[in-house]
């Protein structure tokens, strides 16, 4: 599932694939294209130090500008990719 894509933003976000029987609501997998790919827990665990950590990615050897406007709309596409994983597995959450 897509939570952005680069017709509409700088950033391509999106719920990656895994394979059957390995995904859970920690291990699934938040990616930005070109650049991180955060599990659930990651996210979870710390939003604001995965956004620092995608904010000085590099996307092919070059090292990406990120203004506060486009660390806020990443944040959005984190929490929404979080609601999305939590109504996937709503028997795990809050009882891991």
């Amino acid at each position: 599932m897509s939570f952005s894509r680069w017709g509409c933003s700088r950033w391509y976000s999106f719920w990656a694939c895994q394979e059957d029987g390995k995904e859970n609501r920690d291990t699934a997998l938040f990616e930005i294209c070109d650049c991180r790919t955060f599990t659930a827990k990651e996210l979870r665990a710390d939003i604001e130090a995965c956004l620092t950590e995608a904010a000085r990615a590099e996307v092919m050897s070059v090292v990406i500008s990120v203004s506060d406007a486009d660390r806020e709309e990443l944040r959005g596409y984190m929490l929404e990719f979080l609601a999305a994983v939590d109504r996937k597995y709503p028997d795990m959450k809050g009882g891991e």
